[in-house]
């Protein structure tokens, strides 16, 4: 779009109600023409307030998930409690991102729809991004006024991030397995992966919201992308299936739609309990089984006699998995004590076994990227659907068992330190 087009696009009365309608108290932020920002805080709440940043150059705007009492008054260098006695509530707001393209993340907004239908909530709002993707708005009206005692609005970011890894957790299986059938097999999908397979999960294809932080903010309803010049348009539940780009060029959409619903009620109050007691055995989960794997520090390295069968089975040579395979490898190998030359010669050779092998510089570029790591990488743990269930060298022996029919050991690592 030129100029003149976006400023007549920003012109009509339907835009300008929208904006100033979602803008309420909330912080504004614009995308400038030139790939530049403006400066925050900033707030629209007259029509004059959207043509003054039209002038400056301002194509796309933002708005922040929190709403304040007065957004003027926020300061990047505000303490945390001036920041909570500030705010008024928040909305919590999933944005899903595909790298897969629009149908893939059609599958990731149908599966988080489930789960908030599934908890009794109806009062959601639906929009597309405006690029490769969608927004999920859950309104603050919805949230109840108090969780353990403390007001909810004052628990920002603590409860938008556990709902958003909950609801990760809930449709992860699914997910990955709707992606697999969209294109075809889990080999096709692995191939759309990057080289640092350590991110080897469903979304790292179809990513959904997680890191939230102070003043975080989303593309308001109606508003232009940057980019694509397509509208982040404000979806009925039954047109997510069947959305098509082209519905969201300017010439096409209708005005007048909501996002955000005001509807007061706390339907939200379930899903708020079950992700926050998640979170917390989650928590406490990591924190023993990280506390186990860094106590493994041995003093020589130890003999591939001594490793878990599913490492064994990889050293073996793999035809599928390979990839995944060498982030288990080397972080595996460096807990057991190898030094970087042990471990180059051993993926050497291993990958000569494999069928077919992975390319001559594969194996060398991870290694130099595992070692500019500032941090030491874990090996995944056994319960990762991703990698050894999923190439199938899982294989349990007694050892991971520790006599009982289900498996106690919860990382390879732990393995060769554990009496049978």
């Amino acid at each position: 779009m030129n100029r003149n087009e976006i400023i007549d696009y920003y012109k009509k009365k339907e835009v300008v109600e929208s904006l100033l309608l979602t803008s309420k108290n909330r912080e504004i932020g614009g995308t400038l023409s030139s790939g530049g920002y403006t400066s925050r805080p900033n707030v629209i709440q007259y029509s004059s307030d959207l043509e003054s940043m039209i002038r400056k150059g301002c194509v796309a705007f933002h708005g922040s998930v929190e709403r304040w009492k007065n957004p003027m008054k926020l300061d990047t260098k505000m303490r945390k409690e001036d920041m909570d006695r500030l705010r008024k509530g928040w909305d919590l707001i999933l944005d899903i991102d595909s790298a897969l393209g629009l149908e893939a993340a059609k599958m990731a907004l149908l599966r988080i729809l489930e789960v908030l239908r599934s908890y009794g909530i109806g009062n959601y709002g639906i929009k597309f991004s405006g690029r490769r993707g969608f927004h999920i708005v859950v309104p603050w009206e919805t949230f109840p006024d108090r969780v353990d005692f403390e007001k909810t609005s004052r628990q920002f970011p603590k409860i938008p991030q556990a709902i958003a890894a909950f609801i990760r957790k809930k449709i992860k299986s699914n997910l990955l397995q709707d992606l697999i059938e969209l294109k075809g097999s889990f080999h096709k999908l692995s191939e759309h992966l990057e080289d640092h397979i350590d991110r080897m999960s469903p979304f790292a294809f179809v990513d959904v919201e997680k890191d939230w932080g102070k003043r975080h903010l989303f593309r308001l309803p109606y508003s232009l992308h940057d980019s694509t010049w397509l509208v982040s348009y404000p979806l009925k539940e039954e047109e997510g299936e069947g959305f098509k780009m082209e519905d969201a060029k300017p010439e096409n959409v209708e005005f007048g739609r909501k996002f955000i619903n005001d509807v007061n009620n706390d339907s939200a109050s379930d899903l708020v309990i079950d992700a926050m007691n998640w979170m917390s055995k989650k928590k406490k989960k990591v924190d023993e089984q990280e506390e186990e794997v860094k106590e493994i520090k041995p003093d020589d390295p130890i003999p591939e006699k001594r490793f878990p069968p599913c490492i064994k089975h990889i050293l073996e040579g793999l035809s599928d998995g390979r990839k995944r395979s060498v982030f288990i490898l080397i972080t595996f190998l460096r807990r057991m004590g190898w030094d970087w030359d042990m471990v180059s010669e051993r993926l050497d050779k291993w990958n000569n076994k494999n069928n077919p092998p992975l390319g001559e510089n594969y194996i060398n570029t991870q290694i130099k990227w595992f070692k500019r790591q500032n941090r030491e990488l874990v090996s995944p743990s056994c319960d990762n659907d991703l990698y050894y269930r999923s190439f199938g060298v899982c294989d349990p022996d007694e050892k991971c068992k520790q006599g009982t029919d289900e498996i106690q050991i919860k990382n390879p690592v732990v393995y060769p330190f554990k009496k049978k």
